[in-house]
């Protein structure tokens, strides 16, 4: 009769006994279990605890390894051992001798650092610091824990492998937990991730510093642009009428100096040089009969330079204020192919010496709307630049294509090209890289205003060695069905 079936009869008193017997059994088979399993945990405790006596004999690490050893082989809970267990059971935990030699270390500090404990005891504490890490920190927490203070604060260490990690630290002399014991217990929380999560924020944070930034720089720059208007009206108001009467007062001297010259011509060739030279001598001496000469020469020269200037004190007056918007055409519908013809009539003098100027126009000649004086100054700025870069040898390409609802423009030239940090400030009022009277640095800068005020746009693309090619794209005044330009379309 097996267990089951005895169980499944009534019972009896034989029954009974047998019942009985065998739950003496089961029961004694439990306890014989427990009782190995308690003697194969205290053999591990021995076998731990003997393995970390002989790497120290510190008798605070001793007790410490006790508490974690037991706690981990029987199960028992940590908080039924007191303040230490706790702390070891929560946080990392290391301890040092008073020259900061390791003594003992807990298994969540091991698997953080990644050292073995036999790698660590008996080292200086130093072993788990950054290379990186400097010694202000060392020296505070020595200061505290030499006046018997308790120091707080962030430990950036590095684990075996090479990796950073951190941890929010409290370092305590020993002498707070025992009478006997000589020494400092660190203990900490791991924060490598905080600290990986704070550092994509600091990260985050000043890009949109630099965003900010760069937008306040850009609205700022707007303001100026905006008053740099508003004093360059002033100063061509300013400016324009005292040149007014300069510009007269000059052309009245070159027209009276005209007779004069002649006069004095006519007095030589009639007295003679030598006898006209001694009657002015008596009159100014020093005046010899080679200064004269040179007097006559050299005065119509100085009234012709004096005119030319004014006449470019002129141009940049007209410049300033188109670019302060004064005086603005009226737009009407306007065949484009014609203003490129009658921009290159006027930059004509720039490029019949030894340029080869290409039209590419579209076989569709579709209307703009617009000022074709204003683009006439656009295109014949855009030819003089190019022609000034080429120095008189090379080859200008104007192309047009008819776009969808844009017309478009591209002047190309085969020049030097322009380098990068120029390139950025191109269309700057008054940046210019031409040399003292060759520029005023107003040219682009007006050019982009105009293409703006015809709302459209103007570009540039430049490659150093290879050339320059500025693109500008004009609504029609009809649209057309044709496909939008490709980003090739600015190449040079």
């Amino acid at each position: 009769m097996d267990f089951i079936d005895a169980l499944a009869m009534p019972f009896s008193s034989d029954n009974v006994s047998v019942f009985y017997i065998t739950v003496s059994i089961v029961v004694m088979l439990v306890v014989i279990l427990v009782l190995y399993k308690t003697y194969r945990a205290s053999l591990n405790v021995e076998a731990r605890l003997a393995e970390f006596s002989s790497l120290t004999n510190n008798p605070f690490a001793n007790r410490l390894k006790l508490i974690e050893t037991n706690a981990d082989e029987y199960r028992i809970n940590k908080q039924a051992l007191g303040p230490l267990a706790r702390i070891i059971d929560e946080y990392c935990v290391f301890t040092t001798d008073v020259q900061g030699k390791i003594t003992y270390a807990n298994e969540k500090f091991l698997a953080l650092s990644e050292y073995p404990l036999k790698d660590l005891i008996g080292k200086h504490q130093s072993i788990t610091r950054t290379r990186n890490s400097g010694g202000a920190d060392e020296e505070k927490i020595q200061k505290n824990i030499s006046e018997e203070k308790v120091w707080h604060g962030e430990l950036c260490n590095q684990s075996r492998s090479g990796k950073t990690y951190w941890v929010d630290a409290f370092v305590f002399p020993l002498s707070y937990l025992s009478e006997v014991d000589r020494g400092y217990i660190y203990f900490g929380t791991d924060i490598t991730a905080i600290k990986q999560l704070n550092h994509q924020l600091l990260s985050e944070v000043k890009k949109k510093e630099e965003a900010i930034s760069k937008v306040e720089n850009m609205l700022l720059h707007s303001e100026k642009m905006a008053s740099l208007g508003v004093i360059s009206a002033g100063i061509a108001h300013e400016i324009n009428t005292p040149l007014a009467y300069v510009s007269n007062n000059i052309r009245r001297l070159d027209e009276n100096l005209e007779p004069l010259l002649l006069a004095v011509k006519v007095s030589r060739d009639m007295l003679g040089e030598d006898a006209l030279t001694e009657k002015l001598q008596e009159i100014k001496p020093g005046l010899h009969k080679k200064e004269l000469a040179y007097l006559l020469d050299d005065t119509p020269c100085l009234t012709r330079e004096t005119s030319d200037g004014i006449e470019r004190i002129k141009k940049i007056i007209t410049d300033l204020k188109c670019f302060s918007h004064e005086g603005e055409d009226t737009f009407a519908a306007m065949d484009i192919h014609k203003c490129i013809e009658s921009a290159l009539n006027l930059a004509r003098h720039e490029t019949r010496h030894g340029i080869e100027v290409v039209r590419q126009f579209d076989d569709a000649a579709p209307l703009v709307m617009g000022s074709e004086t204003q683009l006439s100054q656009v295109l014949v700025n855009l030819l003089v630049n190019a022609s000034q870069a080429l120095e008189g040898k090379g080859r200008i390409t104007i192309a047009t294509r008819a776009l969808k609802d844009h017309f478009s423009i591209k002047v190309t030239d085969d020049g030097p090209g322009i380098t990068p940090d120029v390139l950025e400030n191109i269309f700057e009022p008054f940046f210019t890289t031409k040399s003292v009277g060759k520029g005023s640095g107003l040219g682009l800068a007006i050019s982009q205003d105009i293409v703006k005020r015809h709302n459209g746009t103007i570009s540039v693309a430049s490659k150093p060695g290879v050339g320059t090619a500025f693109l500008i794209q004009l609504p029609l005044a009809k649209p057309l069905g044709v496909p939008a330009a490709t980003p090739q379309e600015l190449a040079p």
